[in-house]
Formats: structure tokens, C-alpha cells, sequence
């Protein structure tokens, strides 16, 4: 899939200032010894112990260190050049073990095997992932965020789509495994409509593989959701340029509620919901995302709902 070598891949990316995506991909250091760093925390008291919250915790969960399982999506999750982890999901979860009393280690997994990962009990966490309802038959969500999908183009490529109906025929990049996927798929029906080519979806194991796929021009475009799209090309040195189009935000799954996911029928994202409007009450959840670059992210407290998005993938 690659045609540029691992070393030079990432010396390409960090020359352009994307200092929160694709090195991490790999996780090497480029041709000058120089390795991407995990962005800094934000320093953020931490929430108290809830007693009350930390009684319902189920018994399953309270004598164990829990596994959040994350993928690479700034700026939620950061993966640095040295494995660590940083960005607004291992900060949520460090205040959520605080709150509730228990222990959890954020651990990298694909996007495409959490809910496997879920179901099956290699992991017992996972954050940011879309609330759809074909989704909550598989697990549960605690709703904590929103987004809608972006475009992200290369300058230098001269594409730049006015409406979605202009990335027909093109070949653009998504997460595997993510709702960008129906996204594109949606599309393509709307381009055959047109008399017009579908679009060809290129599907990577994260969406800093597909950054890279970008600058090299190997795509014409990444379609994300507005957080990730937008912090890699605002740190791009002018390199990329994100789009929001809005004929696409009628798509399938081109809006989406997040969720902390959890297996499903065990409780605890029900726990975890009361803990997120508690946090929504002292002011700490806006901190979090404020300090992430995140303000327009935030939900209400009354969307904050176990498997709370009526929203379907494919309609």
C-alpha cells in the first residue's frame, strides 16, 4: 500500500508540521533521528471520588484495571513515536477512574476490532466511536460528544470540491471500519444519479495512514469527521485544507453523536453517563474539551443518554 519507505514517510509529515497525525502510524523515528512526540496534557485537576457513583459500579469491573481501547484520531487520541498516549479520551478516562474508583489503561486497538474486542472481553472500553442504532444491538454507548464529516484536500493538488457531487470519481481516504464508510457509499448512489462516477473509497487502518496517503498524493481527499480533519490541517503549515460541504451532511452517517462504549448489558456505560453530567455540572467536561481545541464538540447534558442517537448508518 505504501511506496515511500517508513523512515521517509515520517520525515515527510513532521516537515510539514503535522505534529498530531501519521509518524505515529508507524511508530519510527525519521532519517534524522527525530521522533513525533505525544502532544502535552492539559493540566486539569482531577474529579473527586463519587461515592455514590463508585457503589454502582458492576462487581465485574471494581477489582480489575479495565482496557480503553483507542485508535489513532486527533485530537482525541495522540500515539507518540515512543507508544504513549495522550489527547481528550485518555484525559476523559483518567478523570472517569478518578470519579468511579477504578483503575483503567488506555491500550491501542484498530478501529475495526473494538467491537469484536468488546464483545468478546479482550477489552472493556472504547472512545470515540459513532452512536448508531445498528451498533447499540452489539454494544452499549455513553454519549459524551458529536461531529459531522469533513473533506480534507492537499493544496498543492489543486482539488478542491465545492459540493460533495465534485469528489465523484475521485479517490478519497476513510478509517476502516468507520461511518465515513457509509458516507461514501451514500455518495457514490447520489454520483450514479448524476450520470456521474462513483467514488472510490480508500480504506486505511487509521486516519493518520491516510493523512500520509494525502500529502503523497496517493488520494485526492480525506473525508473524517470536523476534529480530526480540521487539527491536521491547521498544523499542516498550510499544506492542507479542510472543506465542509454542505450537501454531505444529509448522508449517511455524516452527523454523529460519540460514545464511550462499553459491553453491552453490563452496566457499566450507564454508570459512565452519570459520571460524564456530573462532570457536565462541575465544569470539568468543558475544561477537557476546551483545552483539546474542542469547544464546538461538546453535547448538552440532556443528549448525554445511555445508547441515546436514534441514528442510523445506512439511512
Amino acid at each position: 500500500m505504501r511506496h515511500r519507505s517508513r523512515a521517509a514517510g515520517c520525515a515527510l509529515l513532521m516537515s510539514l508540521a503535522l505534529t498530531l497525525t501519521a509518524c505515529s502510524v508507524d511508530d519510527t523515528p525519521d532519517d534524522k533521528g527525530k521522533s513525533k512526540e505525544a502532544v502535552p496534557t492539559p493540566t486539569l485537576a482531577l474529579e473527586p471520588k463519587d461515592d455514590a457513583l463508585a457503589a454502582e459500579v458492576p462487581a465485574a469491573y471494581k477489582k480489575k484495571t479495565l482496557l480503553m481501547g483507542v485508535s489513532e484520531y486527533d485530537p482525541y487520541v495522540t500515539i507518540g513515536s515512543d507508544g504513549k498516549i495522550t489527547g481528550l479520551v485518555p484525559d476523559l478516562t483518567k478523570q472517569l477512574a478518578s470519579q468511579l474508583d477504578i483503575k483503567i489503561k488506555v491500550v491501542r486497538t484498530p478501529f475495526d476490532a473494538v467491537i469484536p474486542g468488546l464483545k468478546s472481553g479482550r477489552i472493556d472500553l472504547s472512545a470515540p466511536s459513532g452512536d448508531f442504532v445498528e451498533r447499540q444491538k452489539e454494544v452499549d454507548f455513553a454519549d459524551f460528544a458529536q461531529s459531522q464529516v469533513t473533506v480534507m484536500v492537499n493544496k498543492d493538488s489543486g482539488f478542491r470540491p465545492e459540493s460533495g457531487i465534485g469528489i465523484c470519481g475521485h479517490k478519497v481516504g476513510v478509517e476502516k471500519g468507520a461511518g465515513t464508510e457509509n458516507v461514501l457509499a451514500g455518495l457514490s448512489k447520489r454520483c450514479a444519479k448524476k450520470g456521474k462516477k462513483a467514488v472510490s473509497p480508500q480504506a486505511y487502518g487509521d486516519l493518520a495512514a491516510a493523512s500520509l496517503a494525502l500529502q503523497s498524493k496517493r488520494i485526492d481527499a480525506v473525508v473524517a469527521p470536523s476534529a480530526s480533519n480540521t487539527n491536521v490541517s491547521e498544523n499542516s503549515d498550510g499544506k492542507f485544507e479542510t472543506l465542509e460541504l454542505e450537501d454531505m451532511l444529509s448522508l449517511p452517517a455524516a452527523t454523529a453523536i460519540y460514545g464511550i462504549q462499553a459491553k453491552q448489558g453490563t452496566g457499566l456505560a450507564a454508570v459512565i453517563v452519570k459520571g460524564l453530567r456530573e462532570m457536565q455540572e462541575s465544569g470539568t467536561y468543558a475544561k477537557l474539551f476546551g483545552g483539546w481545541g474542542m469547544p464546538l464538540s461538546t453535547i448538552t447534558r440532556s443528549k448525554m443518554l445511555l445508547n441515546g442517537s436514534k441514528q442510523s448508518q445506512a439511512k
